[in-house]
This record gives structure tokens, sequence and C-alpha cells, in this order.
């Protein structure tokens, strides 16, 4: 899951230029300081802004603003590179749930992690139900009776009786 964005020199923005680079993050701040001088900043001009942003991770988008800050932004990327691919997962099914307003509130996201289970290709109740009585054996059904279990009825239950969330990762449930 990467973090893109583009930064542009502001004050040649203002004189009418589009002076800016690409920025995939994470990136070394000694990289990042020849980006700034490479758009010019430094010289005679001073500010930045970032005007574009690109993320494959849903709801991203609308913490990074124009004036968001830079360290703040590479420290989010870099947890988010330091995910394992199950957690990078969990992390974006979470992101589909929850408005973060902030990259603060998206750090506590990655921090309560371990609070969620993402239980992957179940996204409806039937499978929600098939998958607590067969897979995770929470009920025993008599084998001359499965035919006839409600596998739907019994999976919104649960999904009544607990924080269960459906996306487009699968099943969602928060254990906090």
């Amino acid at each position: 899951m990467s973090i893109e964005i583009f930064l542009t020199n502001l004050g040649k923005y203002n004189e009418g230029y589009l002076v800016g680079k690409w920025v995939n993050l994470p990136v070394p701040l000694d990289k990042l300081d020849k980006v700034l001088a490479e758009i010019g900043i430094g010289e005679r001009c001073e500010e930045y802004f970032i005007t574009d942003c690109e993320t494959s991770c849903s709801g991203m988008r609308e913490v990074i603003g124009e004036f968001t800050s830079l360290a703040a932004l590479n420290e989010l990327a870099e947890m988010v590179d330091e995910l394992s691919a199950d957690r990078e997962e969990v992390f974006a099914a979470v992101m589909e749930t929850e408005s973060c307003g902030s990259i603060e509130e998206v750090k506590e996201v990655i921090e309560q992690l371990d609070d969620f289970d993402l239980l992957a290709g179940v996204d409806d109740d039937e499978a929600l139900g098939f998958a607590y009585a067969e897979e995770y054996g929470c009920i025993t059904i008599p084998d001359h009776l499965r035919n006839y279990f409600d596998y739907e009825a019994y999976g919104r239950d649960i999904r009544l009786e607990g924080n269960i969330t459906y996306t487009t990762y699968g099943c969602l449930v928060d254990n906090r």
C-alpha cells in the first residue's frame, strides 16, 4: 500500500508556474531535502504544499491536505510500510469503516489493529453463519440437520450481537 504525494513550490505557484514533483512515501529525510531543493525550496521560495495525492487506501486521502506536515505524513507512511500483508488488509478494511479526520487518528487505527479480525471471503450473513458454525466450530450441527440449518439467520444474530461490519475485504470483527 503506497502513499504518493505531489509536492509543489508555493512561491512559484503564486507566480503562475507549476513546479513540483511526485514523492513516494516513506522517503528518507536526505532524499526529501533533495526533492525540495529540486523544486526550488530553500532558494528564493521557502514554502511548499501538497497539490495531489495517490493512495490505494480508502479514507487516507481525506486526511492528507495541502499543508499536511511532511514529517507526520512520512511517519504515517513508515507505519503503513511496516505492516505485514495480512495486517495491511485489516488496516484497509478498518479504514473503510472508520472516518478519520487527521493523521493522528489514522496512526491510532494502526496502533489498534490487534483489536480487529478480518474474515476474508465472508461478505454476508449466510457466509458469516457458515464460517462460525462449520469453520470455527462455534456450534455443533448434527449431520442429518445440516441441510435444514439456517446459516443466514445464525450469521445475522452473530452480526447483530457483535461489532461486525462487512467490507470489500471481508467481514471485519471489532473486538474492542
